[in-house]
């Protein structure tokens, strides 16, 4: 069986979203799923209902960050095609940024970032050593057979991810621990609930009137 939404283009995907009635709700859904926060603290009193909401908080923080990453999409979208449209797009971008963050604060991002660049790093430094193996290449190159095969060995490949490890952490730790910082702040409770209530806020905007918001025919 054929699922005809792997087969579009990145061209399709953005098309799909050229649309006031598509980026609404996208706007209205995703801020509920922000604001759901508000809810549970409402419901906490009942238990049947309180119980529920607890349970929606902790399937949307996860849910919440690829919602997160399809609204920046959308918020990327309608930059590009509404120029005029900065409200929607700056608030698409924001609540996703707000979304994806409530996951990513609970990692250590510097050190995510680290491991992730030695472990690309070293296999892409094995992907262009190894083929220098061959005997024609030793032989044009004399003298750096045992450098050759060091580097592609299990210790030359741990000794090469641990400096590109330490270096990235030390430059990059810096910058992601601000952004780390500015992400915590977004990801916390008052502030979430407050973007999530203006991004339906907007999204209702959108489907009533989205000439106030900049909204224009779509091309």
């Amino acid at each position: 069986m054929q699922i005809p939404f792997f087969d579009w283009t990145l061209g399709d995907i953005m098309l799909f979203f050229q649309s006031d009635w598509v980026v609404a709700w996208v706007l209205i859904l995703s801020g509920g799923l922000l604001a759901i926060w508000l809810l549970e603290n409402i419901t906490d009193p009942i238990p049947l209902l309180g119980s529920i909401f607890d349970l929606l908080v902790h399937v949307g923080t996860f849910l919440g960050f690829f919602v997160g990453i399809l609204d920046i999409f959308v918020g990327y979208v309608v930059w590009t095609v509404q120029p005029g449209a900065t409200i929607v797009a700056a608030m698409l971008i924001l609540m996703g940024f707000s979304l994806v963050m409530r996951v990513l604060s609970k990692f250590p991002l510097a050190l995510v970032f680290a491991l992730a660049l030695a472990v690309f790093g070293a296999a892409t430094l094995y992907g262009f050593v190894q083929p220098l193996t061959n005997d024609a290449v030793l032989m044009a190159l004399p003298g750096i057979s045992d450098v050759i095969n060091f580097l592609i060995s299990g210790k030359g490949l741990l000794i090469i991810g641990f400096i590109i490890f330490c270096v990235a952490y030390v430059i990059g730790g810096l910058i992601l621990k601000l952004i780390e910082l500015i992400g915590k702040v977004f990801a916390s409770v008052p502030v979430s609930v407050l973007v999530g209530l203006a991004a339906i806020a907007v999204g209702v905007v959108v489907l009533i009137a989205p000439g106030l918001l900049g909204l224009v025919a779509w091309p």
